[in-house]
């Protein structure tokens, strides 16, 4: 796993989460949840600034996973099947793998060239992850920036930490929200519920009953009720912008 093999790695090196914070420009709150949920997804960018900052090769990690390809452009089996025969090649057959991968290299850079690109915006993901059944800390200024299209109303980003969404929002995904957003029975959000955050879908029936609902219903131990007279303090953050409207679960 991700967080043991990174652990394994601060203690052969006598370092510790500061200094790889330091080198790797990650935050150590983000890297101790990397250690703390072993099985955390990470995507590809921040794997490399890992090894950058521990000075490993990739493929160390690639290895703790059992071989299993990883989320977020981590090469799949055929790529990194790919890298083995390149580096069984003599120096000749790497010189002309090299030739054939920059002619289309330079191809599709032509072909890029004439295709108009997509506007763009940036929009803030936050680095600490929103709970799926897990609490997590509330949102604040620990974000990075986040390229999505311009036609989106989305006006946040972030990783989902858990497996009581799934299968419709997988642990470790990265979902849009937007804030300011009405959300209506069935819709899923984030909400502060006393002071942890919960990304659930909402229900409210006749008796004031505030229901937030895990879709995984093998994670229904991860349900929220509040009663009108609980005193707890309940805050949407956003809404979560979902691909389909996903009906309401028997309870």
């Amino acid at each position: 796993m991700i967080g043991t093999t990174l652990k394994r790695f601060l203690r052969e090196r006598n370092m510790n989460v500061n200094e790889l914070s330091r080198r790797a420009g990650i935050s150590p709150q983000t890297l101790y949840s990397i250690i703390k949920r072993d099985s955390m997804k990470i995507d590809f960018d921040m794997l490399l600034r890992l090894c950058e900052g521990l000075d490993v090769p990739v493929e160390v990690f690639y290895e703790a996973c059992g071989g299993r390809p990883m989320p977020g452009h981590l090469p799949d089996l055929e790529e990194w099947d790919l890298v083995q025969h390149y580096r069984k090649l003599d120096a000749h057959g790497k010189h002309l793998t090299r030739l054939v991968v920059d002619a289309e290299l330079s191809r599709t850079e032509e072909l890029q060239e004439q295709t108009p690109a997509p506007k763009t915006k940036v929009i803030p993901i936050y680095r600490t992850p929103a709970a799926a059944g897990y609490a997590s800390p509330a949102f604040g200024e620990d974000y990075d920036d986040y390229t999505i299209d311009d036609g989106s109303p989305a006006d946040f980003a972030f990783r989902v930490s858990g497996d009581s969404m799934e299968p419709y929002i997988p642990d470790g995904s990265i979902q849009l929200g937007k804030r300011g957003a009405i959300i209506y029975d069935g819709d899923i959000g984030l909400f502060f519920v006393d002071g942890d955050m919960k990304c659930k879908q909402y229900c409210q029936d006749y008796h004031g009953n505030v229901h937030l609902i895990s879709l995984n219903r093998d994670r229904a131990d991860a349900d929220v009720h509040i009663p009108p007279s609980a005193g707890i303090t309940l805050m949407c953050f956003g809404k979560v912008l979902m691909q389909e409207r996903i009906p309401l679960p028997d309870r």
